[in-house]
C-alpha cells in the first residue's frame, strides 16, 4: 500500500485552507479498505496540525475516542472530528459531535469501497445518500486526490457589538428578552433557531444586562446543566467579576443566575425576575406549559432542526398553549448563523442524513378524512422510498417532543419493531410505531416479577410483572405502541382512534395477547386512550425528570388471556386508587385526578353520604363532620361528572394534551339547560379534587386557587357539593 505523505497532508492543507477563509466546515470521505482509510486518517491530524482529533468508535493512531452521550458532547467545540460509516453509528452521538464542529473544521468518514454493501438498513441508507452528496469531497483508494478548487474568498468572523451581540439576530433577541423581564407581565417571547444561531448565548447576554442594570435574580432551566452551560459562558464572558457559587449557579454582587430543573421549578415556586426556558424543545409541552401557568416572566428558546428533541413539535404544539393562555407572546427567529458561514455544507448534510428537517405531507382537511386505508410498512421498502420516509419521520417529528435520529435508527433497525401508516391518496395522515414485548420462559418471567431480572425492552411487560406482580405479563406476547402521530391540520377527527382499533385488530389476528402503552399522565391523552379501548391499569409514583409527569400504563386485552390479564391489573389499579390519590398520588393535578376517576369503578353512593353532603352544602354542619361522606361522594362521583362536562363540551379539541379543564358552552339550547346549571366551575374541580379526593391541606389549596384561606375554600367547596348533588340528580332523571 503506498500512500504519498505529501499528497495526503497536501490535500488536506488545501482543504483546511478553503474552509477557514470561507468559515464553512467540509466533508471528506475516504473510500477503501478498513486499513487504508485509517492509515490515511492516522495522518490527517499531523497534516493539520490538530492536537484533539475526535474520533466516534474505535479511533485510528493519533486519534481520540470521544468519550461520553450526546449531552455531554454537546457545547465542546473541535476543529477536527471521524468516524466509520460502514459501522453502526448512533444517530445522537453522530448529531452532537457534527454540532460541536468549529466554522473551518473538517469532518472526516471512513467508508467501504464504491458498489459495496453496508449493512443494516440505517447505514444503507447512509451509504446512499453519500454517493450522492454534493457536500462531500469523495477520496477512492487507487484514485488521484481530487482538486480543491472551492473559491477561496475570504469570509470574517462577525465582530460582538458593545452588548457582545454578534449578528443583528442576536440582539432582537436579546432585547426581547429584556424586555419579558422589565415590561407586561404575560408577554413570553420564543426564540427558534436551528444550531449555531447564538440562541443561547442571547439568553446569557439578557441575563449578564439584566443582572448588572437591575440586580435581577435570572433563573436558567432547561434538560440539564451541561445543556445550558453556552448561556453561563456568554453571561461570564460580559460579567468577568461574577463568581461562579457552583455549578450552574452566578453571583454577581446582589444579583444571580442558577440552574433549576425544570420539574423542581413547577413542584416549588422559585423566586425569580426572569425564568429562562433553554432547549424547550427537549420538554414535554405539558411541562411548559405549568411551567408558563406558574411563572409571569418567562422566555422560552428551542433548536428547531435539533437531535435533543422536536422544535417542530415545540413549535405547531406549545404555540397553541400560547395563544390561548397569553395571547400577547412574540416570537423570534434567529436565522444568520454565528458559529459558521451561510451555505455550510455540513449542515445541510447533516439534516439530510438525520432527517432533522423532515416534514409531513401536505394534505386538505376537507377531503383527507375520506377514503382512508391502514398499511402495514415494509422497513425495507420504507427505508428505500426517500421520501415516504420524510413523509412518515415529519409526522413523527410533530407528534411527539423527544423524537430523535435515535428513534428512528431504532424503528429501522429493532427487533420486533412494526409500522403502520394510515393513507389518503397516497398521502400520510396518521402513523404508528409498535414493538413487540413479553413471550419470555416461565422461569425468566418468575424472576422479572421476583426483581432479580430485567430484559431489554418489555416495558409493559415487565412493569406489570414487576409491579403488579402479573407474572403472566412477561409470558404473554404483546404489542407496545411507542409513537402515534396525526397530520396536525387532521387533529380532532377521530384519526388516531381509527389508526389504533386497526393496529388493534391486526395484532389479535397475529395470535397477540395484549395490547399497551406508558406516556407521562395526562388527562386529555387518557381520553385518547380509552377511546381506542385502552384502560389505565398503574401511575407511577413518582415524576419523571425529564418530563415532570407521572407514568402512564394503559392496557387492552386482545385474546382471553390477554383480557383476563387488563381485568386483574385494572381491578387491583382500581381498588388502590382511593389511598394512592390521598398519599403517593396527592400530587397529582387535579384535572388528572378527575380523568382517572371518570370510570365510575369505585362503587356507588350510599345514602349516607348523599345525606351528609347536602347538610354540608346548605350550611348544616361543618366539613370535619361530613369529611367521611363527601371524600364518598367525590370518589364515585367527581369522574362521572367530569366525563359528562367533557361530553358537553368539544372536549377533543379544547382540552387537548395540555390538560385543562373542561371547556363549557355559555349558551345551551334548553334541553340542556339542566345539566348546564349544575356543571362545576374550574375552581369547583380543583377544590373538590385537591382537598377531598387528595386530601391536600387547607393552605396548599387555598395557594393553588389564590384563595385568602380556609373559609374561602369551604364557600367554594359548598358550592362544588351542590353543584355535584344536582349533576347526579339530573343524570339519574335522564
Amino acid at each position: 500500500m503506498n500512500i504519498s505523505y505529501s499528497d495526503t497532508d497536501g490535500f488536506f492543507q488545501r482543504l483546511q485552507a478553503a474552509a477557514r477563509a470561507s468559515r464553512q466546515r467540509r466533508v471528506v470521505l475516504l473510500r477503501g479498505a478498513p486499513h487504508w482509510c485509517a492509515t490515511v486518517a492516522a495522518r490527517v491530524p499531523l497534516a493539520l496540525g490538530v492536537e484533539a482529533a475526535d474520533w466516534l468508535g474505535v479511533p485510528p493512531p493519533g486519534w481520540n475516542a470521544l468519550v461520553g452521550g450526546a449531552t455531554e458532547l454537546l457545547g465542546r467545540e473541535r476543529d477536527l472530528v471521524g468516524l466509520d460509516v460502514r459501522e453502526s453509528v448512533d444517530a445522537d452521538l453522530f448529531g452532537a459531535l457534527v454540532g460541536g464542529l468549529r466554522a473551518g473544521g473538517v469532518l472526516l468518514l471512513s467508508a467501504p469501497a464504491s458498489g459495496s454493501r453496508v449493512a443494516g438498513r440505517f447505514m444503507a441508507r447512509w451509504e446512499r445518500l453519500l454517493r450522492a452528496a454534493p457536500e462531500c469531497v469523495s477520496v477512492e483508494q487507487g484514485q488521484p486526490w481530487p482538486a480543491i478548487d472551492w473559491p477561496c474568498t475570504s469570509v470574517s468572523a462577525p465582530a460582538p457589538d458593545g452588548q457582545g451581540c454578534l449578528t443583528a439576530d442576536q440582539r432582537k433577541a436579546v432585547d426581547a428578552v429584556c424586555r419579558v423581564a422589565t415590561g407586561h407581565r404575560r408577554r413570553p417571547v420564543v426564540l427558534t433557531a436551528d444550531r449555531g444561531r447564538g440562541k443561547s448565548a442571547a439568553f446569557g447576554l439578557a441575563a449578564a444586562r439584566l443582572m448588572a442594570g437591575r440586580g435581577a435574580r435570572v433563573v436558567l432551566t432547561g434538560p440539564g446543566v451541561a445543556a445550558v452551560g453556552a448561556a453561563f459562558d456568554a453571561a461570564r464572558s460580559r460579567l468577568p467579576a461574577a463568581v461562579v457559587a457552583r455549578r450552574g449557579a452566578l453571583r454577581y454582587g446582589a444579583a444571580s443566575m442558577q440552574f433549576v430543573a425544570p420539574d423542581a421549578l413547577v413542584r416549588e415556586p422559585v423566586a425569580a425576575d426572569v425564568v429562562l426556558v433553554d432547549e424547550a424543545a427537549a420538554l414535554p409541552v405539558a411541562l411548559l406549559t405549568r411551567l408558563l401557568a406558574r411563572y409571569a416572566r418567562i422566555a422560552f428558546a428551542t433548536t428547531v432542526h435539533g437531535y435533543e428533541g422536536s422544535g417542530q413539535a415545540f413549535r405547531v404544539r406549545f404555540a397553541a398553549v400560547l395563544e390561548r393562555a397569553t395571547p400577547g407572546w412574540r416570537a423570534v427567529e434567529l436565522a444568520a448563523p454565528i458559529r459558521w458561514a451561510a451555505g455550510d455544507p455540513l449542515e445541510a448534510l447533516a439534516a439530510r442524513l438525520l432527517l432533522l428537517d423532515a416534514e409531513p405531507a401536505s394534505v386538505s382537511a376537507v377531503d383527507a378524512l375520506r377514503a382512508l386505508a391502514v398499511e402495514r410498512f415494509d422497513r425495507d421498502r420504507l427505508v428505500r422510498d426517500e421520501a415516504l420516509l420524510r413523509e412518515w419521520f415529519g409526522l413523527l417529528i410533530l407528534a411527539h417532543y423527544r423524537t430523535r435520529p435515535r428513534d428512528l435508527q431504532q424503528w429501522l433497525e429493532g427487533d420486533g419493531v412494526m409500522l403502520w401508516g394510515l393513507r389518503r391518496a397516497g398521502r400520510l395522515v396518521a402513523v404508528a410505531v409498535g414493538v413487540r414485548e413479553g413471550g419470555l420462559a416461565p422461569d425468566a418471567a418468575a424472576a422479572v416479577a421476583r426483581g432479580e431480572r430485567r430484559w431489554r425492552g418489555h416495558l409493559v411487560a415487565q412493569t406489570l410483572a414487576a409491579h403488579l406482580g402479573q407474572v403472566d405479563a412477561a409470558v404473554l406476547q404483546g404489542l407496545r405502541i411507542v409513537r402515534i402521530a396525526v397530520h396536525p391540520a387532521l387533529r380532532r377527527r377521530g384519526l388516531g382512534v381509527q389508526l389504533l382499533r386497526a393496529v388493534a385488530a391486526e395484532a389479535r389476528a397475529e395470535g397477540l395477547d395484549w395490547l399497551g402503552a406508558s406516556f407521562g399522565a395526562d388527562a386529555g391523552l387518557l381520553q385518547f386512550w380509552r377511546a381506542a379501548g385502552l384502560a389505565p391499569v398503574r401511575i407511577g409514583f413518582t415524576r419523571e425528570a425529564t418530563s415532570g409527569a407521572h407514568a402512564a400504563l394503559m392496557l387492552q386485552g386482545l385474546s382471553a388471556a390477554g383480557e383476563a390479564l387488563r381485568r386483574s391489573a385494572r381491578q387491583r389499579f382500581t381498588a388502590g386508587l382511593p389511598g394512592w390519590l390521598g398519599d403517593a398520588l396527592r400530587g397529582l393535578e387535579p384535572a388528572l385526578v378527575c380523568a382517572l376517576l371518570e370510570e365510575d369503578a369505585l362503587g356507588a353512593v350510599s345514602a349516607a353520604a348523599i345525606s351528609e353532603a347536602a347538610r354540608f352544602a346548605r350550611g348544616a354542619c361543618t366539613f370535619e363532620d361530613a369529611q367521611p361522606w363527601l371524600r364518598e361522594l367525590a370518589l364515585a362521583r367527581l369522574g362521572r361528572a367530569w366525563r359528562d362536562a367533557r361530553r358537553l363540551s368539544d372536549s377533543e379539541e379544547r382540552s387537548g394534551a395540555s390538560g385543562q379543564w373542561p371547556a363549557y358552552p355559555v349558551a345551551a339550547a334548553d334541553s340542556f339547560q339542566t345539566r348546564q346549571a349544575s356543571t362545576l366551575r374550574d375552581d369547583e374541580w380543583a377544590a373538590l379534587a385537591a382537598r377531598l379526593v387528595q386530601q391536600q391541606s387547607w393552605a396548599e389549596v387555598a395557594r393553588q386557587l389564590a384563595l385568602p384561606g380556609r373559609a374561602q375554600l369551604i364557600e367554594v367547596l359548598r358550592g362544588a357539593v351542590s353543584r355535584l348533588l344536582a349533576a347526579r340528580a339530573s343524570a339519574s332523571d335522564a
